[in-house]
């Protein structure tokens, strides 16, 4: 709806410099088209057929937002939530900041390749925690849908793995 009715709008998107990409790999088929009713109707299938109890992203607030407002923008405000009723955002920026964020070989990590806040503090970005999981430091974030889905699906296996508290929701303090 966005991409093919806002060409305006989506020239300053998050994603603007995704839009060639995107456009080619639509060409190709390795992506398909769909509309934002098409997307939830589907994901309203796969949470009932599957008894999801949630969903979840690194930095979910961003993808909550980002949904939501899609949502209210395409239907003028008639449908609020992207989301159904009762399904839980999740995030792993929350996992990976309770679980890594303690442990003395991610902050030793972060120091030796300069991820580090201003404050000198380890960063969390899903491309850092991912280079940290895989030992792969020249692992370079895609930014696009699936790819960022399979990283990020990483970070929660191995949050999970650690068998160490953590925060997940996304609205929980």
């Amino acid at each position: 709806d966005i991409f093919v009715h806002e060409a305006e709008l989506m020239k300053s998107a998050y994603y603007a410099n995704k839009l060639a990409q995107y456009r080619e790999d639509l060409a190709s088929g390795k992506r398909v088209m769909a509309t934002t009713y098409e997307i939830r109707k589907t994901l309203c299938e796969v949470v009932k057929k599957y008894n999801c109890q949630f969903v979840c992203a690194h930095n979910a607030r961003f993808d909550a937002n980002t949904v939501n407002i899609t949502q209210r923008w395409v239907t003028k405000s008639k449908y609020r939530y992207f989301l159904p009723y009762g399904l839980v955002w999740w995030d792993t920026l929350k996992m990976a900041r309770s679980v890594m964020g303690k442990m003395p070989t991610y902050q030793r990590f972060c120091a030796e390749n300069g991820y580090t806040t201003k404050t000198g503090k380890p960063r969390f970005t899903a491309e850092i925690c991912y280079r940290f999981i895989t030992k792969d430091n020249t692992f370079v974030e895609s930014h696009t849908g699936l790819e960022d889905v399979e990283i990020e699906t990483e970070i929660l296996r191995y949050c999970h793995r650690q068998h160490k508290p953590m925060k997940k929701k996304l609205w929980e303090k």
